[in-house]
C-alpha cells in the first residue's frame, strides 16, 4: 500500500512539472444556424445573437442551449451543444427545421431607435432589433404591448389582437425623445468656472487632471467646471504626488507639489531558463520514485 500511495503521488507530480499547460481560459468559438423558414432569432445561453442564416463568432467555449425563435412557429430548442474554443476550433453547424403553430400565436416588434424593452402584458419579451423581435408562444386574443428605451417616453398600445397560428408586426414604431429642460442663461459678466495653477519642487513635472494629461510646471489651468478633481504630478526619479482639489465658480487655486525622490530599485532576481526548470523538478521526482520503489 505504502509503494502505491508514493507511486501514485510521485506520477501526479510528473505530470504537473512536465505536461504542456492545458488551453487558456477564456477561449471562443462559433456557430452558424440557418433555418426554414427565415429568418428568425437566434439565442445563445439565453443572449440574442442574431438572426438565422448567419455564423455567430465569439461564443464561450463550452456547452450552451441553442434557441431558434420565429414568431407563428414553435421554438426550436436544443441542449448540451458543445462549442469548442481556439483559433483552430471548427464552427459548430445547425439546421432548425421550424414547425407552424396552429393553437398559439406569434408577434413581431420593431422600433426607431432599436433596443428599446418589450412587454407583453407587463411581462418582459425581449429588446427591438434590426429585423424584428420574435415572440411566440402567445395566448390568442387581445394583449397590451409596451415598450421602453431610457430617454425616450413610453409607447403603448392596447386591445392588440393576436390570431391564433399567425404572426402579426407592430412595426416602424418611433419612439419620442423626452424633451430636456433648456438651461437657465447666466448674467453678463458673470463667473461661472474657476483656475488652478500647479507648481512642484522641483519643477518640470508633468499634471494628470482626471487622468487627463494637462502640461507640465508651473501650469495654469483655466475654465474648469465647479467641482472636485484629481491631481496627479510625476516626474522622472521621483514619487508621484496626488491630491484633491475642490473648486468653486470664480476660484483661483494655487497649488505647489512637493516631490521626495524615488527609492533605488531592487536588483532583479536571475531566472532561470523558461522550460528546464520544470523538466529538471520531474527528472528528480522521478529519480526519487525509483529509490522509493527500490527500498
Amino acid at each position: 500500500m505504502r509503494l502505491s500511495l508514493t507511486a501514485g503521488v510521485c506520477l501526479l507530480l510528473i505530470l504537473l512539472f512536465c505536461l504542456p499547460v492545458s488551453a487558456a481560459a477564456g477561449q471562443t468559438g462559433a456557430v452558424s444556424v440557418i433555418s426554414s423558414p427565415q429568418p428568425a432569432d437566434v439565442y445563445v445561453s439565453n443572449t440574442y445573437v442574431g438572426q438565422t442564416n448567419n455564423a455567430f463568432v465569439n461564443i464561450p467555449e463550452g456547452y450552451h442551449t441553442v434557441r431558434v425563435v420565429k414568431a407563428g412557429y414553435h421554438e426550436y430548442v436544443a441542449e448540451n451543444v458543445y462549442v469548442p474554443g481556439g483559433p483552430s476550433a471548427n464552427t459548430v453547424p445547425m439546421s432548425a427545421n421550424l414547425q407552424k403553430s396552429e393553437t398559439r400565436a406569434g408577434l413581431v416588434v420593431d422600433s426607431t431607435p432599436g433596443d428599446a424593452a418589450v412587454y407583453v402584458d407587463d411581462v418582459y419579451s425581449g429588446t427591438t432589433h434590426y429585423g424584428g423581435l420574435q415572440i411566440v408562444d402567445l395566448s390568442p386574443g387581445l394583449h397590451t404591448i409596451r415598450l421602453e428605451k431610457d430617454g425616450y417616453k413610453p409607447y403603448t398600445v392596447t386591445d392588440y389582437n393576436t390570431p391564433a397560428g399567425y404572426a402579426t408586426y407592430l412595426t416602424n414604431v418611433r419612439l419620442i425623445p423626452i424633451a430636456t429642460a433648456t438651461p437657465t442663461p447666466t448674467a453678463t459678466g458673470s463667473t461661472t468656472t474657476a483656475s488652478v495653477t500647479l507648481d512642484s519642487t522641483p519643477s518640470g513635472a508633468s499634471v494628470s487632471l482626471n487622468n487627463e494629461f494637462r502640461g507640465y510646471t508651473p501650469l495654469t489651468i483655466s475654465g474648469l467646471a465647479p467641482g472636485s478633481y484629481s491631481v496627479l504630478v510625476s516626474r522622472d526619479g521621483y514619487m508621484t504626488w496626488q491630491t484633491t482639489l475642490t473648486v468653486a465658480a470664480g476660484d483661483g487655486v494655487t497649488q505647489t507639489a512637493v516631490l521626495n525622490p524615488a527609492p533605488a530599485a531592487p536588483a532583479a532576481p536571475t531566472k532561470a531558463a523558461a522550460g528546464i526548470v520544470p523538466i529538471f523538478a520531474g527528472v528528480l521526482v522521478a529519480a526519487g520514485c525509483l529509490i522509493s520503489f527500490r527500498h
